[in-house]
């Protein structure tokens, strides 16, 4: 099979986008490097166990993933992939010297191409080697796809209109069971006169207990200053709420979280990060691709039970 692992297609991928530009859809981009490495058509659209996607698709992906976690390259709005200086230092060397070899495996490791919170790269499952730490290293691979979800999840939630990121954060709310799930208890809001919320849940079909909403759409890295967070307070206080839901695709600073710790009204403030984390848990903007169940043996069911060793000694 002439499909390269995960760690072949990395530089072909850094040399292409090199080539082109800079920049490509990862469509165009799977073309060309396709046509780099020498694949044909067949091994192209050889498949997987699963049958969800091809053997291709999947090492693109790490190869990407990889890549954009050593900022080799950068994805915008989920679809294009752009390459970075970094990258463009490591597709000029041309993979010839140690050096690039180095920096292309420093894309595997926790120093470098670990997001907060995630584990090392994939590594190859040699029995010899892993023992029985199979399934630390599965753990480890779904936990570095469910990183790379987050962050494309967050551009793609802030690439939108105010008006679908206020139904977003509505229908999350209503999957997280506000509202009793019902989605004639929530509505939308965001208009002039509608006091600075944007949206409210009804917790009940008198609406006796209500949760008011604000959605700030804020590029990832820009703070929502302590003002938006105060001026929400008030917007609680002239609805006469106890209770609010403040999200931003961005982060909350410090003092804004403490305001709202402070505040005699009861507001809870979701980063961007643990937007994504709730919408993924919720399938909220997401749809399960595929699903593997790992299965132990069941000693129970061999308690007891004579062995073919014991049965000829008796």
């Amino acid at each position: 099979m002439n499909i390269p692992n995960y760690q072949g297609l990395m530089l072909p991928i850094l040399q292409q986008l090199a080539e082109q530009g800079g920049e490509m859809t990862i469509g165009v981009l799977s073309d060309v490097v396709v046509a780099a490495v020498g694949m044909d058509a067949g091994e192209r659209c050889e498949r997987l166990p699963s049958g969800i996607e091809t053997v291709f698709e999947s090492r693109m992906r790490w190869a990407l993933s990889y890549l954009e976690a050593a900022r080799a390259i950068v994805t915008e709005a989920g679809d294009v992939v752009r390459l970075t200086e970094a990258g463009r230092t490591l597709a000029a060397d041309g993979g010839q010297s140690p050096s690039t070899e180095d920096l292309l495996q420093n894309a595997l490791q926790p120093s470098t191409a670990r997001p907060a919170g995630v584990g090392g790269g994939p590594r190859a499952f040699d029995a010899k080697e892993t023992g029985d730490d199979v399934e630390g290293q599965i753990a480890e691979l779904f936990q570095v796809v469910y990183e790379r979800l987050k962050v494309h999840l967050i551009q793609r939630v802030h690439a939108q209109s105010p008006a679908f990121f206020e139904e977003l954060i509505v229908d999350l709310l209503l999957a997280m069971g506000y509202g009793g799930r019902r989605r004639d208890l929530a509505r939308c809001l965001g208009r002039s006169g509608d006091g600075g919320v944007d949206g409210v849940v009804r917790q009940d079909s008198l609406g006796l207990d209500v949760v008011y909403v604000q959605a700030k759409r804020y590029r990832p890295g820009v703070g929502v200053p302590v003002a938006a967070v105060r001026d929400f307070a008030g917007a609680l206080d002239a609805h006469k709420a106890d209770k609010g839901v403040l999200v931003t695709t961005s982060h909350f600073p410090a003092s804004a979280v403490e305001f709202a710790r402070a505040s005699r009204r009861r507001i809870a403030l979701i980063d961007g990060a643990r937007l994504a984390s709730l919408l993924i848990r919720h399938n909220v903007a997401v749809r399960p691709q595929v699903t593997y169940e790992l299965k132990h043996l069941d000693e129970g069911y061999f308690a007891g039970k004579r062995t073919d060793a014991e049965v000829r000694r008796a």
